[in-house]
């Protein structure tokens, strides 16, 4: 499961941590917001946030009008391609469905991206695992002078989100939408996912990196 012979160290992450935090401290005066909803797939019926995702959506609205009211500059990014699950293909992106929803709830297009940000930062290998959200995120955080970045996502989440967004350089305030069934396993985080995040494979971009490889064979269309 290694995708570098290389370990990575404490060391290597306390200067990463370092690298953002000073960096988000240099676009303290910036009046700008980025939101940044993590998507949940599968959809229901193929069109629709389900609930985890759904929840995430009406507390990333809620900031929105918060930061709004303060007289922010305020945008939205709703990650994720067009999945598969189970061998069932989802008819739109995770991205659209939440642009949708948003829409329907009466926020402003043009302050909210989806699929234009997903193809700008991800080309045609799409956007298909949290390293991928925080990859187009964070790039986009960059490129567009935001002052301040705020990540929605599922408690289960956090912390490989956390370790994702501090290598690429930046370094969010976290807001979870938890609810009573959720799709990612806190043990498999455990055990799994973020020690080999934190050991061997932090930005998950690579050819040869295994979960990614991994989530996109499961995740990716046939057609």
């Amino acid at each position: 499961m290694k995708t570098s012979n290389t370990k990575i160290t404490r060391i290597d992450w306390e200067e990463k941590l370092e690298v953002a935090k000073n960096f988000m401290k240099s676009r303290k005066n910036k009046k700008k917001v980025l939101i940044e909803i993590a998507a949940q797939h599968p959809l229901d019926n193929g069109r629709f946030p389900n609930e985890e995702f759904k929840q995430r959506l009406l507390l990333g609205k809620s900031l929105y009008q918060n930061e709004k009211k303060k007289g922010k500059c305020v945008e939205i990014y709703v990650p994720g391609s067009r999945h598969m699950h189970k061998n069932i293909v989802d008819e739109i992106s995770l991205s659209q469905a939440g642009v949708n929803f948003l829409l329907k709830k009466g926020l402003a297009k043009k302050n909210i991206n989806g699929e234009n940000l997903n193809f700008k930062y991800k080309g045609k290998e799409g956007v298909y695992n949290s390293a991928d959200e925080c990859f187009v995120a964070s790039s986009y955080f960059r490129d567009g002078g935001f002052g301040i970045l705020y990540s929605v996502l599922s408690p289960v989440q956090i912390f490989r989100k956390a370790l994702h967004y501090i290598w690429f350089g930046v370094l969010p305030l976290f807001y979870t939408a938890p609810t009573q069934d959720t799709y990612h396993d806190y043990i498999r985080e455990v055990y799994d996912l973020i020690p080999y995040v934190r050991d061997f494979d932090p930005d998950m971009q690579s050819d040869s990196s295994y979960w990614g490889n991994k989530w996109r064979k499961e995740r990716i269309p046939h057609s």
